[in-house]
């Protein structure tokens, strides 16, 4: 989708919201199998909701934001969103794994900094920042690494 690169606020921080929760869900676990099987398979459908929830938010940000992002897989996240949406029940719960485990915290990491440097060069509303940093809705999003 095109856009102003100025309106992917929001979505960068739903994205980096569901990051956080997935990474706080897989915490503890070491392998696939506990993980998928843990609580009725409680975190890991709440982990994959979170997943196509990130690759819905990817689609929404400016052609201008992935375009300054090679280092960001948007159509790989776009590509997990649709396998989740389309084939739910046939999802590979150790690919799961091993995204959770592995890719989440890179993208995290890109994503902030990413972030961070678009907030210091003034491209975000910081009214609109204010909001989204005193909202109950952005618990897991680290405002002070962006800041």
């Amino acid at each position: 989708m095109s856009r102003d690169k100025s309106q992917d606020l929001l979505p960068l921080l739903v994205i980096l919201e569901s990051l956080g929760k997935i990474e706080l869900y897989a915490e503890g676990f070491s392998d696939a199998d506990t993980f998928f099987n843990d609580g009725d398979q409680v975190r890991f459908n709440a982990s994959l909701l979170l997943l196509l929830n990130v690759g819905e938010y990817a689609g929404r940000l400016s052609d201008e934001l992935k375009n300054q992002s090679p280092d960001l897989p948007f159509q790989a996240i776009r590509g997990l969103r649709n396998r989740i949406a389309h084939n739910y029940t046939g999802i590979d719960y150790e690919m799961v794994f091993d995204i959770v485990k592995n890719d989440v915290p890179s993208i995290k990491s890109e994503l902030i900094q990413k972030l961070s440097e678009e907030i210091a060069k003034g491209t975000y509303d910081l009214g609109e920042l204010s909001a989204a940093r005193h909202s109950t809705f952005y618990k897991h999003v680290d405002f002070e690494s962006l800041l």
